[in-house]
């Protein structure tokens, strides 16, 4: 009985101490993570892609380097780099709209023809759409 209150008693000292190191280890965590996307804080083009406030390619598309559920309701994504020119991926990305008039793909670079756009701005700047093509140019 002694020997189980001492081991309690020596655990309950070190619990303050683990307490500290998990707090510690969270920040830590956090700060990898905020410092994972780029030396500026900005997302690469390929967390563009697969962020669902910035691109979400892959809700339609299927990406090489994304596990679990693909969806194949449009094109696969996999060797487009090869395919298409960077100005071709950069007018896909932009508005598909010039290459098929019919296609369900939102331009991400343009409001041209769209009605009740609020607000009124583009989904994806001219800076993050070279991001994404860069990516894009990646898919050999």
């Amino acid at each position: 009985m002694i020997a189980l209150i001492q081991q309690s008693k020596s655990l309950n000292d070190t619990m303050p101490n683990m307490k500290s190191w998990f707090y510690i280890l969270s920040i830590s965590f956090s700060l990898s993570n905020a410092l994972a996307q780029t030396a500026e804080g900005k997302p690469s083009g390929y967390e563009l892609m697969t962020s669902k406030q910035y691109g979400n390619c892959i809700a339609c598309h299927d990406m090489p380097g994304v596990q679990g559920l693909v969806s194949n309701f449009a094109p696969s994504l996999k060797g487009v780099g090869q395919k298409f020119s960077a100005q071709e991926l950069t007018q896909w990305v932009v508005d598909a709209r010039r290459f098929n008039p019919d296609t369900l793909m939102p331009p991400f670079g343009s409001t041209h023809g769209l009605n009740l756009v609020r607000p009124n701005r583009v989904l994806l700047t001219n800076e993050q759409i070279a991001l994404v093509v860069s990516s894009l140019q990646s898919f050999r």
